[in-house]
């Protein structure tokens, strides 16, 4: 599989040829960005993950997009976005996957997860799954979670700041994603993005 580094806020419009893992890493300096990504799966036994990735700084606001069409039989698609969200930020994101009449034994699945770290925090998930075929498995998820008052706690009790124990709980839960990635080089790409 092939990975693919999605990196500038605009609008990207992909029709993969070969399994491709597209990976896109919001700016963490930035305070505000859009990202739309249109996938376009023409090709059969073709299969694609697009992974959103993102550490959202104080009083930052995101829009982010992802529109996956699966338009014949035997495509694969994860979607996964991954974020954590400081003191005010803002995160707006849409997903959509399309499964066409013709488009039988897709899978296809879109999944959101947010670690809020602060106060004031706004999260919207809208996932929308178009399916016109019976013979495929769709799916999605959308959870938010504070970062866990007992592990908090319990680092702060081993002498760390507040501030740095948090920074460890971040990187444990950005850790789940490295986990889950099987391509070396996006992993690399993910560990230089989360240092």
């Amino acid at each position: 599989m092939q990975t693919v580094l999605l990196q500038n806020q605009e609008t990207f419009s992909l029709e993969p040829k070969v399994d491709t893992l597209y990976l896109v890493l919001l700016d963490k300096k930035a305070n505000d960005g859009k990202i739309k990504v249109d996938l376009i799966l023409k090709n059969s036994d073709l299969n694609c993950q697009l992974l959103f990735l993102g550490i959202l700084k104080n009083k930052s606001n995101w829009q982010l997009e992802s529109n996956i069409r699966h338009l014949v039989p035997r495509s694969s698609c994860l979607t996964e976005v991954y974020l954590s969200q400081k003191d005010e930020s803002r995160v707006d994101f849409f997903g959509q996957i399309y499964i066409d009449q013709k488009a039988s034994q897709t899978k296809s699945f879109l999944k959101e997860q947010s670690l809020v770290i602060g106060e004031a925090i706004y999260n919207r998930s809208r996932p929308i799954l178009e399916i016109f075929n019976n013979r495929v498995k769709a799916s999605h998820s959308a959870s938010s979670s504070r970062i866990n008052e007992a592990d908090l706690f319990y680092l702060m009790s081993r002498g760390f700041e507040k501030i740095e124990a948090e920074k460890i709980l971040e990187e444990a839960f950005f850790n789940k994603v490295l986990d889950s990635v099987k391509v070396d080089s996006a992993k690399e790409l993910i560990k230089e993005y989360l240092c």
